[in-house]
């Protein structure tokens, strides 16, 4: 699948130790995770061709993807969705509340980002766990400068788990500042990756992406 891809990435992600910073006109390699939003889950659809178009260029997508790895119960396992690429997420329900089974065909708006590092540090070693992880080129790096607002449980831009309100970028003004690397102790934000797949397959663990640090870039 040639083409750009916008991915999204958390600063927290970086400054775990993650991975290194990133840095435009680099090679690195990093598992997809996907997400979707609790007021617009996936459905099963009845879709005779698997789909995957962006929605923007905020790493959103519409897919109609084949499930090919579920788990019994949220967080247990993980999903694993197959729209020409593969991502995962260990959490995910339909809107009965139910986890979904594999060979399901589903359709709906994704949020592509890098894996945070559940795939690269234990979900990887499963057996029959497909190789997720990929090969791309760093064509651009986006950090989000959005204004933020707050929103209360309910709201359909509420992700937290909890009851509380919390704060959560204003789509409405959305603004974004160009950089040629991230800095993960001096950004504040998180970030949206412009990428370019290369060729090779995916594999099951990094060998490009660098020494993992808290420090940043190992020199």
């Amino acid at each position: 699948m040639e083409r750009d891809w916008w991915i999204g990435l958390s600063g927290w992600v970086l400054q775990d130790g993650n991975y290194t910073d990133f840095a435009v006109g680099q090679m690195r390699q990093f598992a997809l995770e996907f997400g979707y939003l609790r007021h617009d889950r996936l459905k099963p659809t009845a879709d005779a061709e698997l789909l995957c178009e962006a929605v923007d260029d905020d790493a959103q997508y519409r897919v109609s993807a084949d499930l090919v790895r579920s788990a019994r119960e949220p967080m247990e396992d993980c999903f694993v969705l197959d729209f020409g690429l593969l991502a995962y997420n260990e959490w995910m329900v339909l809107d009965d509340l139910e986890p979904p089974t594999a060979g399901v065909r589903l359709s709906g708006e994704i949020y592509l980002s890098v894996d945070h590092f559940a795939y690269m540090d234990e979900l990887s070693k499963r057996d029959g766990m497909p190789a997720l992880i990929y090969t791309w080129r760093i064509d651009e790096i986006r950090l989000d400068t959005s204004p933020s607002i707050q929103v209360e449980h309910g709201h359909p831009l509420y992700v937290g788990p909890d009851e509380g309100p919390m704060r959560v970028r204003d789509p409405k003004r959305r603004r974004w500042r160009n950089l040629d690397a991230t800095e993960m102790w001096g950004d504040e934000g998180s970030y949206t990756l412009r990428c370019t797949l290369l060729d090779s397959g995916p594999v099951h663990s990094m060998v490009r992406s660098g020494p993992r640090s808290p420090y940043g870039p190992l020199v």
